[in-house]
């Protein structure tokens, strides 16, 4: 019973432990500041306070809520809001105990010091470190070493051929894989295709529903229906042949990495077929923003060819918030965030003059996408409740 009691009140323990160091570190640089530095008193309070917080900030993220995100800022920011409101609870309360109820003025700190330690206890447990955890199950044997997934929206014209020269490399290269096409809600006949083909493709199946959510939908949907080692999503115009499954195993192997993209914007990328000159422009420029407001080493991230171990493509897609084109980048920025290693690999890519890309709306959705993707970073929605 003893035992419970103390693992139960032990991360408040450990808070209050840290609370003294930073007590300790507050009055320590106060000292030296005043004495030493010869600093007015009120500047060295404020520096020795925020010297104070950061202490306590990383010992609370790394020993007492043992939080992994790697957002630093974001997580400090809010650390810094919950310490500030009980900066001003502890006046306010003094204030109230010392000049209002004539409380002695120890015996008022005393009280102050448990409410407010209190309050910074539960906001930052809840508020600041809490990390939104994911239960993945995934099976002890897999059934299929991979899992080939592929969205497809009103694609009678290209999806047959597709799924047929996925089959045939599925049987050449001996692979133990299945196909797992996901109809996003196509107004065409897609869905017939699909069932036709799936008396002769031993393995394929199809996910479908009847409204169009977007690409990300549809690849989470295949994702979650996945039972392979190793899960790759894929477009149905077969832009980057499914030979280059292979590069991207090898990749992911030799860089023991969980998550393995093809690119085409590496030096040994090779666009066989171009994209028209504006359509490169645009990608280009949506590029260079996804670089410098999301994630800036990686070059593609918009390739729809990426392949990730079982586990850690169930959780990241159990996050996912964008339903559209911009769902990839947001896949990356959650992998990032998670810790997981991404490895970029350069692959033959064949534009599809079928493509219905939609230049100037769709680039304004995935930038919406993109403003989206980073205010959920910033008030933590992707891994904090």
């Amino acid at each position: 019973m003893i035992k419970n009691i103390i693992k139960n009140f032990w991360p408040f323990i450990k808070y209050c432990i840290v609370g003294a160091t930073g007590t300790f570190v507050d009055l320590a640089f106060l000292y030296i500041f005043v004495e030493y530095a010869a600093l007015p008193v009120l500047t060295a309070t404020t520096i020795s306070f925020v010297l104070a917080v950061i202490n306590n900030f990383i010992l609370n993220k790394i020993w007492t809520f043992q939080n992994k995100s790697k957002n630093y800022r974001k997580l400090f920011i809010k650390f810094l809001i919950v310490s500030v409101i009980g900066l001003g609870l502890t006046l306010g309360c003094m204030y109230i105990l010392v000049h209002i109820l004539i409380v002695w003025y120890m015996l008022a700190k005393l009280i102050t010091s448990i409410i407010v330690l209190t309050w910074n206890f539960f906001g930052n447990k809840i508020w600041t470190f809490r990390l939104r955890e994911k239960i993945v199950e995934v099976p002890e044997n897999f059934i299929f070493e991979y899992s080939i997934v592929i969205p497809a929206y009103n694609e009678s014209n290209r999806i047959k051929n597709t799924l047929l020269l996925i089959d045939n490399y599925i049987k050449e290269a001996n692979l133990n894989a299945e196909i797992i096409a996901v109809d996003d809600g196509s107004k065409d006949n897609t869905v017939q295709i699909i069932k036709t083909l799936a008396s002769k493709i031993p393995n394929l199946k199809l996910e479908t529903y009847s409204k169009n959510h977007g690409k990300g939908f549809a690849v989470k949907t295949g994702v979650f229906a996945s039972k392979g080692k190793y899960i790759l999503f894929a477009d149905a115009d077969n832009s980057t042949p499914i030979q280059e499954l292979e590069s991207l195993k090898e990749a992911m192997d030799k860089n023991s990495a969980q998550i393995a993209i093809g690119s085409r914007y590496l030096n040994e990328s090779k666009v066989q077929i171009k994209q028209p000159g504006y359509r490169i422009l645009i990608g280009r420029l949506g590029n260079l923003l996804i670089r410098l407001f999301l994630i800036d080493d990686i070059k593609d991230t918009q390739c729809g060819f990426k392949l990730f171990e079982h586990r850690v493509a169930k959780e990241i897609f159990s996050f996912q918030k964008v339903k559209r084109f911009g769902f990839d980048m947001e896949a990356l920025v959650v992998a990032k965030s998670l810790g997981y290693k991404i490895v970029e690999v350069p692959v033959n890519w064949f534009n599809s003059v079928e493509s219905r890309l939609r230049p100037v709306r769709d680039s304004l959705t995935t930038l919406k996408d993109l403003i989206y993707i980073k205010i959920n970073l910033w008030s933590g929605r992707y891994f904090q409740e």
